[in-house]
């Protein structure tokens, strides 16, 4: 299996119910000062991206990050009124 299509099976694995924020990569993060964190696993590989105050910042910098680590098959949160 190709490593496209292997991060693209995992990547479209439904989200848990109980998952923190609705976007993907981004996790709840110790710091209240900062509750968002973004990380990610490619290629096992940990990225860890940073802590944000906001959950869309959040996604944001998660999809800067998936499409500069990943490439043009790196499955990317939808952002209301962005265009990716």
């Amino acid at each position: 299996m190709k490593d496209e299509e292997y991060y693209l099976s995992m990547a479209n694995r439904p989200l848990p119910k109980n998952k923190f924020s609705k976007y993907r990569g981004v996790n709840k993060n110790s710091n209240p000062d900062k509750p968002y964190r973004v990380c990610f696993k490619y290629k096992g590989v940990n990225y860890y991206i940073g802590a944000y105050v906001d959950e869309l910042e959040a996604a944001r910098a998660y999809n800067k990050a998936a499409k500069a680590v990943i490439g043009e098959h790196a499955m990317l949160n939808e952002i209301p009124n962005e265009m990716h």
